[in-house]
C-alpha cells in the first residue's frame, strides 16, 4: 500500500467554534459570528466553521426540551 489512510485527529489543524472561548475567524480574523445549531458564521467575510461538542452533549446527555 503506498499511502495510509486518513485518520480524524492526526491529518492536521482543523478549526472549530467553541462557544466558551474568543474565537477569531480564519478568513479575515474577524470575532462576530451567526451561530446555528451545527456551523458558525462569520459576521465579516462568511466563513463557516463547524461548532465543537461541549459540555452534555459531548458525553451524550443533551436532554430534549
Amino acid at each position: 500500500m503506498l499511502h495510509s489512510p486518513i485518520t480524524l485527529g492526526q491529518s492536521g489543524y482543523r478549526p472549530m467554534f467553541r462557544a466558551e472561548e474568543v474565537n477569531r475567524c480564519p478568513g479575515c480574523g474577524g470575532n462576530h459570528w451567526y451561530v446555528g445549531r451545527i456551523t458558525a458564521e462569520c459576521a465579516f467575510c462568511g466563513s463557516a466553521l463547524p461548532i465543537a461538542a461541549s459540555g452534555a452533549r459531548e458525553r451524550g446527555l443533551a436532554w430534549a426540551a
